[in-house]
């Protein structure tokens, strides 16, 4: 007597199998590539800018604008507006600048609140050696971490540290590089300056 197949395992189904695993990866492939690839710079802290002390002594009540502050210090992180005026706060990661207008939009008031560094080490080491004005301009924000830094330009002379950041000073024979970090594991740069002396 002869066997009967049954058509439905007539077809081999392994290689149909092997084809839809194909193109399930393929799209995922396609759908992960054209996903926007994660950049810092597009989080919260691309807003940081430290809040300059001497950018604040130019604050003058009754006389400066919003548009004068707004050039000083940039977009404020909040607005709020109130019977008494209108109210810019500025805030970044510690350091919170609060600036009133008046109904003739000039400053009536301000209160700047700098962040409190504690200091955490400090050395004279290095501080014969020159900063290389080359590697200064290829330091990249949220790019390099501070191990970066300091393979380029040796250990820091002073750390100093908030709840929220470090800030490390590299005090060198031609000038002095101040780095600020973010205070976790990775201490990726998120502002640096280059004084030369």
């Amino acid at each position: 007597m002869q066997a009967t197949v049954n058509p439905i395992f007539s077809y081999n189904i392994i290689p149909m199998l092997t084809r839809s695993w194909i193109y399930a990866l393929c799209i995922v492939f396609l759908i992960a590539g054209c996903a926007p690839k994660y950049n810092p710079a597009n989080t919260p802290f691309a807003v940081y800018h430290p809040i300059v002390e001497d950018n604040v002594r130019k604050l003058e009540k009754g006389i400066t604008s919003p548009g004068e502050t707004m050039k000083l210090f940039g977009e404020p992180t909040r607005k709020n507006i109130s019977d008494q005026g209108e109210r810019y706060v500025y805030g970044y990661l510690g350091d919170t600048l609060f600036v009133n207008f008046d109904s003739s939009h000039t400053v009536s008031s301000f209160l700047y609140r700098p962040a409190i560094w504690t200091p955490v080490t400090g050395n004279t080491d290095y501080m014969t050696r020159k900063i290389s004005e080359g590697k200064v301009r290829k330091i990249k924000i949220y790019d390099h971490n501070i191990h970066d830094i300091e393979n380029w330009f040796k250990k820091a002379n002073k750390k100093e540290t908030t709840e929220s950041r470090n800030r490390y000073t590299f005090d060198r024979r031609n000038g002095v590089l101040v780095v600020y970090t973010f205070a976790n594991y990775e201490e990726r740069v998120l502002e640096y300056n280059f004084t030369p002396k």
